[in-house]
């Protein structure tokens, strides 16, 4: 391949920003870059995987919350082939366009043509196994498919408990013996006026933890709208610790859906 993986990745992000900004298709803007390279098939559908990861990590850096969903119109390589080949005057001496083998894995009969080398292909039952060194090659998509997934596995490690820390310590305040620490009651109301329904899942662990009634579907959609037209909401270290513990959760659900992306997409790049 004509390039490394770091000139591929540059290329792959300028795609990116350029169907951010543009509104173009990955497709159309693809297409365009390898007609200017002369890339061939293989080169085509390494560069539109990474150009696809790139839009994806674009996209995930601007989602705020829990937001998890990241959407996109994912670049086809196998399309912007069909469609350079279709359009082309003649065919393009390139690797097979059918062949959905990775870059670098099946030869390039063409490219032997090209250099003007036969390809002479050793019979299976002739080959005979040499030993390397060399780790076996793994498609720069693919390894930096698995680069995201183990930087996202560890932030939703890190998330998940951040938010049982931050639970832990507002449930140590809440048992603490009656008239040396706030009201529960109190800052639950606070708590509703400030989150509103999305704060659910925090107060029904500290309701488990300080055995207390499960009273949250008490807080209708009525109650909680009144409270937080009426309730002024006073700033203090529980309710920081609540705010915490709610954008810990967010950020889990985030890395989750992240994740999620990542396993739907590696099966198409070769895992």
């Amino acid at each position: 391949m004509r390039w490394n993986e770091a000139e591929y990745i540059k290329h792959a992000q300028g795609l990116a920003e350029q169907h951010l900004v543009t509104k173009k298709s990955l497709n159309e803007l693809s297409e365009k870059f390898s007609e200017e390279n002369k890339l061939n098939p293989d080169e085509i559908r390494t560069l539109v995987r990474l150009a696809n990861v790139a839009t994806f990590q674009e996209l995930f850096k601007k989602k705020d919350g829990g937001d998890k969903m990241i959407e996109f119109d994912t670049g086809d390589p196998e399309a912007v082939i069909r469609n350079m080949v279709s359009s082309a005057s003649e065919p393009p001496q390139t690797a097979n366009i059918h062949n959905d083998k990775l870059a670098g894995e099946v030869p390039d009969m063409m490219r032997e043509k090209r250099l003007g080398k036969k390809f002479d292909p050793v019979p299976e039952a002739e080959k005979v196994a040499e030993y390397t060194d060399k780790p076996a090659r793994e498609d720069i998509v693919v390894m930096n498919l698995r680069k995201l997934a183990n930087e996202f596995t560890l932030a939703r490690i890190s998330a998940g408990a951040q938010w049982e820390e931050k639970l832990a310590a507002l449930a140590k305040v809440f048992k603490r013996a009656p008239g040396y620490g706030p009201k529960f009651k109190d800052f639950e109301k606070q708590a509703w006026a400030e989150f509103g329904p999305d704060v659910v899942p925090e107060i029904t662990v500290l309701h488990e933890e300080l055995r207390i009634p499960a009273a949250v579907s008490t807080f209708s959609s009525e109650k909680i709208a009144y409270l937080q037209a009426r309730l002024v909401v006073e700033d203090s270290k529980e309710l920081s610790l609540l705010k915490e513990a709610v954008a810990a959760r967010q950020t889990h659900q985030k890395m989750s859906g992240a994740l999620a992306w990542v396993d739907a997409n590696m099966p198409a790049l070769g895992r």
